[in-house]
């Protein structure tokens, strides 16, 4: 934290990272007890309190410009269109976990004056509750190369990043949900066997061209990068659920490419997600 106010404005308290509201129904019993059948985590707030100093200039303009600096930061509109900000937190080991967040209230208020300061307490909504990290995991498959007879199709790819394994280890305190990049020739086939979920496509990606498949709830797609076709109706799958996501723990996940040769290669790209900061 900056508390210099070089800007003109630093953050003096932070409210409600530590965990997840959740969302409890149960069903009532004759006996007068109840049982659970959904406990879900909740979209939540988090409370942030903001000091906007007297610039040294003690220019009134100058204090004004900083005033309408902070508006416009924190007013989540961009485009006459919602566009979320970020909150990034830093942990003792120097790892790094961020939230997407929108101002809802306090903008507009400002609580009383402190010395030469005002002080805003923002209310701010998480539409998504879950922290994470700030890099991507990416793993590479490709086909290996192997002397003597070619094997036959299809080809279990493996993974460059996990040495004899396909086990991917969602490190995380909540589902992962990759988003996969595969390019042709070849028609995939991909599964999460420590689930028993699998996705496919109908068709085989031509040599050289790139489909991505994002499995995040709430923004699913399956795109052929490289003609910017919407390929959805290609997915071979019972329920969007089948895009399955990573579950806490180790995923056995295995990769078949019908059709392969040593151009194609699928690339899998995931954030662990946590339930505080």
């Amino acid at each position: 934290m900056d508390t210099s106010m070089a800007k003109g404005y630093v953050c003096s308290a932070l409210a409600g990272i530590d965990g997840l509201p959740v969302m409890m129904q149960t069903v009532p019993l004759l006996d007068g007890t109840a049982v659970p059948n959904i406990y879900i985590p909740q979209p939540g707030t988090i409370g942030l309190a903001v000091l906007i100093g007297r610039p040294a200039s003690d220019s009134q303009n100058d204090y004004y410009n900083v005033l309408d600096s902070f508006v416009r930061a924190f007013l989540n509109r961009r485009n006459e269109a919602p566009k979320a900000g970020t909150i990034i937190v830093q942990r003792p080991d120097g790892t790094s976990r961020q939230i997407s967040t929108y101002t809802v209230s306090g903008l507009d208020t400002p609580d009383v004056g402190k010395n030469d300061m005002m002080v805003y307490s923002l209310a701010l909504s998480t539409p998504d509750p879950y922290w994470s990290d700030l890099n991507p995991t990416q793993l590479s498959f490709f086909l290996p190369k192997v002397a003597g007879i070619f094997p036959l199709l299809p080809i279990n790819l493996d993974s460059s990043s996990i040495i004899g394994s396909t086990t991917v280890v969602n490190q995380g305190t909540a589902l992962g949900y990759p988003q996969w990049t595969i390019t042709g020739p070849g028609t995939p086939t991909i599964t999460n066997n420590t689930t028993g979920r699998a996705w496919g496509l109908s068709q085989s990606i031509p040599a050289g061209q790139t489909v991505q498949v994002t499995t995040k709830r709430g923004s699913q797609s399956a795109v052929n990068l490289s003609t910017g076709a919407n390929i959805w109706s290609q997915l071979v799958i019972g329920t969007p659920r089948d895009l399955w996501p990573l579950v806490g723990g180790a995923n056995r996940i295995s990769i078949s490419l019908s059709g392969a040769t040593a151009a194609s290669n699928v690339v899998m790209s995931y954030v662990n997600r946590w339930s505080r900061a």
